[in-house]
């Protein structure tokens, strides 16, 4: 079956309307209808194309990867298609171009003979292409240099948007009743480690995971999570999450069934072993 087919049974069996799918996942009506109709070509790039199939498929309970699994073959065969449509054009209309093209050089070469040399212009093309050469080696200078800004600017962002993690330490008191507690420490928390995988159906602004197994704690803080994200942290015993949307949050425990967070809005949940 389609994934097409797929995505919408799954809504008719939910008794859910466009409209109500569209205000849950937060994606265009248009689009969450394109997609049930088998239409994948509505200028949309596909790393985009596919976060939208993993966020409805979860919001109607079919598996994320299989789904865009499903996409992906309908993409590559309609690819296919437009490939060969292509190859077939060029084997006509190149050709005959190609065949047609000495006899234009040819009229032109004639022509060119028949005229005389105008020494007079020399100076003035010789002076046309040096401006052309400075103002080309200017150009050049200028894209190299605005990439590496480009590039220095995205380097930063991203590493503002990506996962920082704060830790905090206690001061390491040199004695052996200090050494034996950490070592004991360490080997519970290693006895009672876990996964937390966490998913965004929708746009969050901040996002803080609190491992309260760990002594001290350690805090995982996130910011502006776009659709679709996705990530896993370890944690011991239990953790905490604060998020500014709890309505667009999902989360697991090691390989356990993804469940939803009650709330909308800013809000906190906790979970333990």
């Amino acid at each position: 079956m389609a994934i097409g087919q797929k995505l919408e049974d799954a809504r008719n069996r939910k008794g859910i309307s466009i409209r109500e799918a569209s205000e849950s996942t937060k994606i265009r009506g248009d689009f969450l209808t394109s997609f049930e109709a088998g239409n994948f070509d509505i200028n949309l790039p596909e790393v985009y194309l596919r976060g939208f199939i993993r966020v409805y498929a979860r919001f109607l309970g079919i598996d994320p990867e299989s789904a865009v699994a499903d996409l992906n073959l309908e993409i590559g065969s309609s690819n296919n298609k437009n490939a060969k449509k292509s190859i077939g054009r060029i084997g006509g209309t190149d050709v005959s171009d190609n065949k047609e093209t000495p006899s234009v050089d040819s009229s032109r070469n004639s022509s060119i003979k028949l005229k005389s040399p105008n020494t007079s212009l020399k100076p003035v093309i010789l002076i046309a292409f040096s401006v052309f050469a400075v103002l080309l080696f200017a150009v050049v200078l200028i894209l190299i240099f605005s990439s590496e800004q480009n590039e220095s600017h995205v380097a930063k962002q991203d590493d503002e948007s990506q996962n920082t993690i704060r830790e905090t330490k206690l001061d390491q008191v040199v004695d052996d009743k200090s050494v034996l507690k950490n070592v004991s420490t360490l080997q519970e928390n290693a006895s009672t480690e876990a996964v937390l995988k966490l998913a965004a159906i929708g746009p969050i602004e901040r996002l803080i995971i609190s491992d309260e197994g760990k002594s001290p704690k350690v805090f995982h803080e996130f910011k502006n999570v776009e659709i679709g994200w996705e990530t896993s942290i370890p944690f011991s015993k239990g953790f905490r999450c604060y998020s500014s949307s709890l309505q667009n949050i999902r989360f697991a425990v090691n390989d356990g069934i993804e469940k939803q967070v009650n709330g909308e809005g800013a809000g906190n949940f906790s979970w333990s072993l």
